[in-house]
């Protein structure tokens, strides 16, 4: 019975912990509200400022990413801030942390800010998936946010998510290892790696 009863506190701690970390929209009259949870402040309840109560809805996508999203008729919200230059209306779910709207695209895999997480130069309509966190569009390879052009995309393959290679480049990120063998090449670590002639580390020969 003893384990019963601390089996039974256990899992009434495990629901308790769930329930208080729920992250949910709330609409008030015309006031749309952004309800969450974090250790160092309890519960917290924020007022989207220029929210539209009567036109918004919360959105859900078929995405593996942990984002509450959220439209009215001229903004579109992520964890309760306001995403500039989005078109909520036509917003949408690409795969592997890529949306778009009618403009432009957007990677929010990874970021500093995110409201800075535009993929420049790009057509949203043309980008096709490779493998997260890469995917293109004619000849701009994208890396998250970040891009490169190049003359040869269709050899590229991903190593991992953070090199990749053609028949004749290798690449960390968006940015090419300049005179490493493609052939030969091996990633040692995130910023490093080495071919048959060098070992390079952060882009350079490392002598």
């Amino acid at each position: 019975m003893n384990n019963i009863f601390k089996t039974y506190i256990a899992l009434a701690a495990i629901v308790v912990l769930l329930l208080s970390c729920k992250r949910q929209y709330t609409i008030e009259g015309d006031k749309v509200y952004y309800e969450y949870w974090n250790e160092g402040s309890g519960d917290n309840k924020k007022l989207l400022e220029g929210a539209d109560g009567k036109t918004f809805v919360p959105l859900k996508f078929d995405c593996d990413c942990e984002f509450m999203f959220g439209k009215d008729k001229r903004h579109l919200f992520i964890d309760g801030v306001p995403i500039k230059n989005i078109d909520p209306n036509s917003f949408v779910f690409i795969g592997n942390y890529i949306f778009k709207d009618k403009d432009s695209a957007y990677f929010f895999g990874f970021y500093n800010n995110i409201n800075s997480c535009v993929i420049s130069g790009v057509d949203p309509n043309k980008i096709k998936l490779i493998q997260y966190p890469w995917a293109k569009a004619d000849k701009i390879l994208m890396h998250g946010y970040d891009t490169i052009i190049l003359d040869d995309i269709n050899d590229f393959i991903p190593i991992n998510e953070d090199w990749g290679k053609t028949k004749s480049k290798v690449l960390n990120r968006n940015e090419i290892l300049f005179g490493a063998d493609a052939e030969t090449f091996k990633v040692v670590n995130r910023y490093s790696g080495k071919d048959k002639n060098h070992t390079y580390e952060f882009g350079k020969i490392k002598e």
